[in-house]
């Protein structure tokens, strides 16, 4: 990190007992870094679907279009409804329709 002239560390463990753990910076008021798994979840018919689970921090929305694929093979049909919030911003979903905040 001293060489290359970086504060950034790929994949580090933060937890001994727990090395899979990655922190996620959230920015938030009280928690600007939290140490949490991510969970993309589908709710249908009253029951949610867990469509991802991953330790990494990452970018939510490249979760929309697969997880709309993943309900139309499930149900045969894409969503009546898909809701986003704004960090996901405008985008292209499954049915061609643009959705935005």
């Amino acid at each position: 990190m001293y060489s290359n002239k970086t504060n950034r560390c790929e994949n580090r463990i933060v937890s001994i007992s727990q090395p899979y753990v990655r922190p996620i910076v959230r920015g938030k008021a009280g928690k600007k870094v939290e140490f949490a798994t991510k969970m993309g979840l589908a709710q249908a018919g009253g029951f949610a679907k867990a469509e991802t689970l991953s330790w990494d921090a990452y970018n939510e929305s490249a979760d929309l279009e697969p997880h709309a694929e993943s309900y139309r093979e499930l149900y045969g049909h894409y969503p009546e409804l898909i809701q986003i919030d704004k960090i996901t911003g405008p985008t292209r979903t499954a049915t061609g329709a643009v959705k935005g905040a």
